[in-house]
């Protein structure tokens, strides 16, 4: 590697993690759409026949006749689906904020080596220092 790219504040190492950073959230939205899109398409599959199976189970519970007292959901769609058509929004958000903390975090830390190792530690430790912290001021006990 030569010199110039050892430099933490290179241009092209600059654009390489914005690049990135980019690419790391349109990851991160191409995925939550393609979920969602799945989740609305998935209308009469087994999902839906699942959570109507529990839904009625649920029903009965709440009877009183099961293990457990429990009430009935009020949404007739299942919980995957309400979440990715109603709450999407808050979704993306905090997807891309974690994804954004996350990626940076993986910044901080790689620019923090490569700048660690670039570091010039002082090869000899100031005399006077020494000599002050080595004298004693009175004799030992």
């Amino acid at each position: 590697m030569s010199k110039p790219w050892k430099s933490v504040r290179h241009p092209v190492l600059k654009a390489c993690w914005a690049g990135g950073y980019l690419l790391t959230l349109v990851a991160i939205l191409y995925g939550l759409t393609k979920v969602r899109e799945k989740q609305r398409l998935m209308k009469n599959t087994e999902i839906v026949d699942s959570w109507k199976q529990w839904r009625e189970a649920a029903a009965v519970q709440a009877t009183g006749v099961g293990p457990v007292q429990r009430k009935i959901p009020k949404s007739t769609e299942p919980p995957i689906q309400v979440l990715f058509t109603e709450h999407y929004k808050t979704i993306a958000t905090a997807a891309l904020i974690f994804g954004t903390f996350l990626y940076g975090m993986l910044y901080f830390f790689t620019q923090g080596m490569i700048a660690g190792n670039q570091r010039e530690l002082p090869d000899t430790v100031d005399q006077s220092m020494t000599a002050t912290t080595t004298t004693r001021s009175h004799p030992p006990d």
